[in-house]
């Protein structure tokens, strides 16, 4: 049986957990993956099992950084982690990065409902307003679920990879808290949006 894991933020075919130290062989399985990595613009990179334990590490002390891991639902399968980086609350902003491992899971829609979960949870808890996130020109199923999941392009710096003798851009895309639905995070604790309070 998967260990139990506490439901963070729940979505409807997958919830968002935190990473536990037990998951670290697994993630670093998928990042010594040379495919993955270069779908994160890390063209070339393998990460061993010691720097994925140095990562785990220093989330504790990283105040800038928020990372759950992804599970399915339906078999309590952890396929992927999703971050929170740079967050900046003085002006209420943050990076958003996403990666799922599992290529089982690759295509099934998974991704769109975790980013747009982290993007509320980052809005909501850590009053953020705006999310920017980069990817590489040729992630196109990356693209696809980003902007399902209410990001758009915001724009591109071009030839910024090099990779195989070919130039691709690195394009950005963003949302913010004016663009996202929040009654669904909101009922987790109960709040209720201002045109929902009884008038006084």
């Amino acid at each position: 049986m998967p260990p139990e894991r506490p439901i963070v933020i729940p979505g409807e075919r997958i919830y968002l957990t935190h990473v536990q130290r037990e998951d670290v062989p697994l993630l670093a399985g998928w990042f010594a993956d040379l495919e993955l990595t270069a779908y994160l613009g890390r063209f070339g990179a393998s990460f061993s099992l010691e720097q994925e334990q140095r990562w785990f590490d220093s989330l504790a002390h990283d105040n800038q950084q928020v990372t759950f891991g992804i599970v399915v639902r339906e078999d309590e399968r952890l396929i992927g982690s999703i971050s929170l980086m740079h967050i900046d609350h003085r002006h209420g902003t943050a990076e958003l990065g996403i990666a799922i491992g599992d290529k089982r899971a690759w295509n099934q829609g998974y991704g769109t409902e975790a980013v747009r979960l982290m993007a509320e949870y980052g809005c909501f808890f850590l009053n953020l307003y705006a999310i920017r996130l980069a990817l590489v020109e040729f992630n196109e199923r990356g693209r696809r679920a980003y902007l399902r999941a209410g990001f758009r392009e915001v724009g591109r710096w071009r030839g910024a990879y090099h990779l195989d003798g070919r130039r691709y851009d690195r394009v950005w895309m963003d949302i913010t808290r004016d663009e996202l639905d929040l009654s669904r995070i909101r009922a987790l604790i109960g709040l209720l949006a201002d045109d929902q309070r009884p008038a006084t």
